[in-house]
């Protein structure tokens, strides 16, 4: 089975629609999973008509977003203030202090002001949607933040049989079906990224719940596309290859945020690899005979992409992005098995070993 996955990373879904879009002009996928700005782009590819997800960047979300996203610029206004301070001398750093601290009544409204916009949101984004069009079964990864568990919401049956040895892990994650009733919120919640947009209260059986961002849990929803059997995946990511070496200059509050949620991201990624690693291993030593490798493969941009996560409103930028995300994606190889690093035959098996409890 063939699993295109899509992760988070706001405005930058631009340059990952891009490369999606491209893909998909050129490979069939059996099923897409994605998470926050990922649900949304995973969506209008399996919903949406013909062109909807390069109409969506480049026309419908910046001219909508002014008044979709009305607290964006005030946010970004805010989060400069608080991120320059320690960037200067004691009395600059002041009143930059002084100047934030008139910010936090916005920041206490947040959750008002999305509440009073997300019935338009909803409303855009059902225009380009038509749940009975999908082409694609869908995967959308959500966080239960009343539970502190994963959620996961599927169309299209895709089943959500896990192997055994992963049974605890599936006892932490819940499951739910889309339909046409709860689709556009469902992916809204799976987007509701912390600090721009309030949880989203759903209601599934008797039990109700606030929803948000999947990517509190997973950023890149591999391990989900594994789980649901899928042996050729390609992922697509939004930062560039981290880097090694320390500059010389000495980062700002907000590099070191970036750079935490990167190694996060990096992290994540690479626990989920090892798993593909694993899974192929026991393949190759003989175990299992009935299941097949798991082949992975990554399109990511060769820089810093040139935009802020919250340029929604920047219509040349996120054209910029979705053109470039074209190109990487039409130049992207095909998947490719991954390898185990070379290793003594015994000390591979007690690796393996490790491993595969770790992660049981």
């Amino acid at each position: 089975m063939k699993a295109l996955v899509l992760s988070g990373g706001g405005a930058h879904g631009a340059y990952e629609a891009g490369v999606a879009h491209a893909l998909m002009q050129r490979e069939s996928f059996d099923f897409i999973c994605g998470v926050s700005i990922g649900a949304i782009n995973a969506a209008l590819l399996s919903t949406g008509e013909d062109g909807a997800i390069e109409h969506f960047w480049h026309h419908a979300m910046p001219e909508s977003a002014p008044r979709l996203f009305p607290h964006i610029p005030r946010l970004r206004q805010t989060i400069e203030q608080i991120v320059s301070i320690g960037s200067g001398n004691a009395l600059q750093d002041a009143m930059r202090i002084a100047r934030a601290a008139t910010l936090f009544p916005f920041i206490r409204n947040l959750g008002r002001i999305h509440h009073e916009t997300l019935a338009l949101i909803a409303a855009e984004l059902g225009k380009m949607l038509d749940f009975s069009r999908r082409r694609h079964a869908l995967l959308v990864g959500a966080t239960n933040i009343t539970r502190g568990s994963s959620a996961v919401f599927q169309a299209d049956g895709v089943s959500h049989r896990i192997p055994d040895h992963r049974a605890e892990r599936v006892r932490l994650t819940e499951y739910h079906e889309m339909d046409a009733q709860n689709f556009v919120m469902l992916l809204l919640a799976s987007s509701a990224m912390p600090g721009l947009f309030s949880p989203i209260e759903l209601t599934f059986g008797e039990e109700r719940a606030l929803y948000a961002d999947g990517c509190i849990i997973h950023n890149s929803p591999l391990a989900l596309a594994i789980d649901h059997g899928a042996t050729e995946i390609t992922v697509v990511l939004v930062d560039p290859e981290p880097t090694d070496g320390v500059g010389v200059k000495t980062p700002d509050l907000a590099q070191m945020a970036h750079n935490i949620a990167t190694l996060w991201q990096q992290r994540m990624l690479d626990y989920e690899l090892r798993l593909a690693y694993a899974h192929n291993e026991i393949l190759r030593l003989g175990g299992d005979t009935e299941k097949r490798p798991i082949s992975i493969r990554h399109v990511r941009p060769k820089a810093e992409l040139e935009i802020d996560m919250l340029a929604f409103d920047d219509a040349p930028g996120l054209s910029r992005l979705f053109d470039l995300g074209m190109r990487d994606g039409a130049l992207s190889p095909l998947p490719s098995i991954p390898e185990l690093p070379p290793r003594a035959s015994a000390d591979r098996r007690n690796w393996l070993r490790r491993l595969w409890q770790r992660s049981a």
